[in-house]
């Protein structure tokens, strides 16, 4: 049996962003800090495309069923 791998998720534009956010260092630890902060970004901007792509698809969906004839439930 195959043993699960780890998977890593990499976003498109993601290494540039990256790249262009300056990491400050400090003796207390301010990497970690502004690593989390990236983190925060990151995932938050996720959340806003998944929340923009479902939109659309809800759109895309009510859309096709009214041209069927249909009555959407879905506004």
């Amino acid at each position: 049996m195959q043993k699960n791998r780890p998977v890593r998720i990499v976003k498109r534009d993601q290494r540039a962003r990256a790249e262009q956010t300056p990491q400050a260092t400090t003796a207390e630890g301010g990497a970690v800090k502004s690593t989390e902060r990236d983190m925060k970004a990151v995932v938050a901007g996720w959340v806003r495309e998944h929340r923009q792509q479902a939109e659309q698809y809800r759109r895309a969906v009510a859309g096709l069923l009214r041209d069927s004839g249909l009555r959407p439930s879905i506004a």
